[in-house]
């Protein structure tokens, strides 16, 4: 039996038209303890459009509407996924400060304003160039950013740019990836555990094993799993590969956060 979802969008999304309650129910024939809404919040990247600007207020009074609705069936979190740039820290950090959020996962979707959907980041660098300006982008980041819970999915860049960019250059990255993560560890933040790699076939979840065993030889033991779920379908997708690798390598617990504290509970 899985505990949570800690990663989840919904038609508040730029990327999503799922129902919200839709989410709620299927979390509860899933026998989830609880979930965490996580839309993004995204800011100052090249040709965002209207549909990408995330309504906080509206977004916060219907999750906590459906917070109080479900109490005691579903334990409901108010979380955000936070689309963060080095130079976007203040405003961000000060839009998240304005509500009370239980959970926010920091994710590097845009470089210098480019989303590395696009595929102009990759026009001019090879996959190793691209990795190492990824790479020192998220350092950049956590060393600025304090207002977040866990790194969303932090080797992600993968997933981009074809089938020359696929694989990952941990060795090559390694420096910068120890890094990252001693300075996740020395401010308290923790890493998710995002499923969605094997959807988009890459046949493994986000962060490598690597990174995530380095994690926890450093001392970090904060962590969440996520689906990235945009349709109600996907909500736990795979997690039994991570739960089954997490209990490979002596990892017994977890985490839930409430109010932006972590809470950890025992794998099962």
């Amino acid at each position: 039996m899985f505990i949570s979802d800690y990663h989840i969008h919904s038609e508040f999304s730029g990327d999503s038209n799922q129902n919200m309650k839709e989410i709620f129910d299927k979390a509860i024939s899933l026998n989830l303890e609880e979930v965490a809404i996580t839309d993004h919040l995204e800011y100052d990247i090249e040709g965002m459009t209207e549909k990408w600007v995330l309504n906080l207020e509206k977004y916060v009074k219907k999750v906590l509407e459906y917070k109080e609705m479900y109490k005691g069936k579903l334990d409901i979190k108010l979380g955000v996924e936070v689309g963060i740039q080095p130079h976007t820290r203040e405003h961000l950090e000060n839009e998240v400060s304005k509500y009370p959020f239980d959970f926010v996962i920091a994710s590097t979707h845009a470089i210098n304003r480019y989303d590395l959907a696009w595929g102009e980041l990759q026009k001019d660098r090879n996959k190793e160039q691209l990795q190492k300006l990824y790479f020192e982008t998220v350092l950049d980041n956590v060393k600025k950013y304090n207002k977040f819970s866990v790194y969303g999915h932090m080797d992600f860049i993968t997933r981009y740019g074809g089938e020359q960019y696929r694989g990952l250059e941990y060795k090559k990255n390694f420096d910068l990836i120890d890094e990252i993560l001693k300075t996740l560890i020395s401010k308290g933040k923790g890493l998710e555990i995002n499923t969605s790699g094997y959807r988009y076939k890459e046949d493994r979840f986000y962060p490598c094993t690597d990174i995530l065993k380095r994690y926890f030889e450093l001392g970090g033991e904060i962590l969440t799993i996520g689906s990235d779920s945009h349709i109600k379908e996907h909500l736990t997708m795979d997690f039994n590969i991570v739960y089954d690798f997490l209990k490979s390598i002596g990892v017994k617990y977890i985490c839930s956060f409430d109010k932006m504290n972590p809470v950890f509970k025992k794998l099962k």
